[in-house]
C-alpha cells in the first residue's frame, strides 16, 4: 500500500513539473511575441527627452504610431507634455518629457584656437620636501594636511591669483599662514607654518599652478549673442586631473604646423603654436565638464573666424540619428574644411553628458592625413541634415577612426546660462 501511494505521489509530481514547464514555455513565447508588438517597438525608439519648436511631438517622432499617447504633465518642473508608450493603453513601458522651445541658430566654426586660462586661486599640483637651514628635510605643506588637487583661494584672508602672490603672502607671515582651500568643491581652512629653506626663502613645500595653455577647436558661436563654445570637455590640470576654475582667459588664433597621425594604441595630435602676440578671437569665462565658454571679440581675428560662415539651426538631441554627417575640422594652415563622417550610435539622454554620440571618420583625405580623430580636434562641430548635431570630444585609443561626441544642444544650454 505504501509503495502504491509513493508511486501515485511520483506520478503527481511528474505531472506538476510538466505543467510548470508548459506554462514556463508559454510565458517565454508570450514575452518573445510581446517584444515585437507596436508598444515595445515604440518604447525602444523613444528618446530620453524630446525637444520641439512647434507642432505635435508625437507626430514628429512617431508618424502614426498607435502605441504612443500624449498627456499633459502635472509637474511644472518637467516639460509641457509627456509622451508615453503604453501596453494595452494602460501600462506605461516608456516615457519622455516634451520640451517646447524656440530653436536657436548657431555659427559652426571648426577653427584651431589657442586657449590660455588663468585660474581662480592657485592649484596645488604636488608636495615636495626641501632642506631647511639646518640641513633637515622638511615639508610644512604635507604636515599641515595640504593635498595635491587643493585650490588655494586666499592666504591670511586675502584673495590670491598667482604663485607670486602666494609667495609674497607667505613671506609676510613667517610665523604661520592661514590658507583658504577648496577641496572637492568644499571650503576648508588649513594652518601651515612655512620654514626658511637653506636658500633663505620661506617655503611651504607645495608645487602650485596658476595658469595653463593648450590648443583645441572652436565649436560654434551663438548667432544672437556672440557667445562662444569650444572643446566639448573641460580643460583639466595635467598633473592632478582636476578641473581648472577660470579667473580670466582668452582664445587666440593658432598656427597648425603639422599632424602626428593616430594609430591603434597611440592617439595622434595636432601640432601647433601661438603666443602672446597672437590675434585674440575672444574671451574665456567658464571651464566646465561640457566645454570652454566665452564671448567672441570684436577684432580682426574674431571677424576672420566667422567670415563667410552662415548660421544654421541647432539640432535637438531627439532629432540626431545614425547615418551620414559632416565634420568641420582644421588640420593645416588653410582653415577648417568639411570631412565626411558617420554617426554610428546615439544615446538616449535627458541630461548632459560628454559621450552621447559615437562617430566614425569615413573621409579618405582626413584618414590619410591624420588617421582619424587626433588630439586638438576636440570641439570640431558635427553637422547632420543641415543642423549642428554634435561636437567631437574624445578619440577611441584603440581605433582612431572612431570617437565620442557630445550633443551640441547640451553645450548651448551651458552657453546661455
Amino acid at each position: 500500500m505504501k509503495r502504491m501511494k509513493a508511486k501515485r505521489h511520483r506520478q503527481s509530481d511528474g505531472a506538476a513539473a510538466k505543467l510548470l514547464r508548459f506554462f514556463g514555455a508559454l510565458c517565454a513565447l508570450a514575452i518573445l511575441a510581446l517584444n515585437f508588438t507596436d508598444p515595445m517597438i515604440e518604447a525602444r525608439r523613444l528618446p530620453g527627452a524630446i525637444f520641439i519648436d512647434g507642432g505635435a511631438a508625437e507626430d514628429a517622432l512617431f508618424s502614426g504610431g498607435k502605441a504612443v499617447t500624449a498627456a499633459y504633465s502635472g509637474d511644472e518642473t518637467l516639460g509641457e507634455k509627456r509622451l508615453s508608450v503604453r501596453l494595452f493603453g494602460l501600462i506605461e513601458l516608456a516615457g519622455a518629457e516634451v520640451f517646447r522651445m524656440e530653436r536657436p541658430s548657431v555659427i559652426p566654426c571648426g577653427n584651431a584656437v589657442g586657449i590660455a586660462i588663468h585660474t581662480r586661486g592657485v592649484l596645488v599640483v604636488g608636495l615636495g620636501s626641501f632642506k631647511d637651514g639646518a640641513g633637515k628635510s622638511v615639508c610644512p605643506a604635507q604636515r599641515s594636511g595640504l593635498r595635491a588637487g587643493d585650490l588655494i583661494t586666499e592666504v591670511n584672508g586675502c584673495a590670491i591669483a598667482s604663485a607670486e602672490e602666494l609667495q609674497l603672502a607667505v613671506n609676510a607671515r613667517p610665523d604661520g599662514t592661514e590658507l583658504t582651500v577648496e577641496r572637492s568643491g568644499k571650503p576648508l581652512i588649513i594652518f601651515a607654518a612655512p620654514v626658511r629653506a637653506a636658500d633663505g626663502e620661506m617655503k611651504l613645500g607645495a608645487w602650485v599652478r596658476d595658469s595653463t595653455v593648450g590648443i583645441g577647436t572652436l565649436s560654434f558661436i551663438d548667432a544672437g549673442t556672440n557667445a562662444s563654445a569650444a572643446l566639448g570637455h573641460a580643460v583639466l590640470d595635467g598633473d592632478t586631473g582636476k578641473l581648472l576654475p577660470v579667473l580670466s582667459g582668452r582664445e587666440v588664433a593658432a598656427t597648425i604646423l603639422g599632424v602626428s597621425r593616430g594609430r591603434s594604441g597611440t592617439p595622434g595630435e595636432l601640432m601647433g603654436t601661438f603666443s602672446e602676440e597672437s590675434g585674440e578671437i575672444g574671451s574665456v569665462e567658464l571651464n566646465c565638464s561640457l566645454g570652454v565658454f566665452g564671448r567672441l571679440g570684436s577684432g580682426g581675428e574674431a571677424s576672420e573666424v566667422i567670415s563667410g560662415k552662415t548660421a544654421i539651426p541647432l539640432a535637438f538631441p531627439s532629432e540626431v540619428h545614425t547615418g551620414e554627417a559632416l565634420l568641420l575640422a582644421q588640420i593645416d594652415g588653410n582653415g577648417p574644411k568639411e570631412y565626411a563622417c558617420r554617426i554610428v550610435r546615439c544615446s538616449r539622454q535627458d541630461r548632459p553628458d560628454q559621450k552621447g554620440l559615437v562617430i566614425e571618420i569615413t573621409d579618405e583625405a582626413l584618414l590619410s592625413a591624420t588617421g582619424g580623430i587626433v588630439q586638438g580636434m576636440s570641439g570640431s562641430p558635427i553637422i547632420q541634415d543641415g543642423r549642428l548635431a554634435g561636437v567631437v570630444t574624445h578619440v577611441f585609443i584603440n581605433d582612431p577612426t572612431r570617437g565620442h561626441g557630445i550633443y551640441a544642444f547640451w553645450m548651448y544650454e551651458s552657453l546661455v546660462k
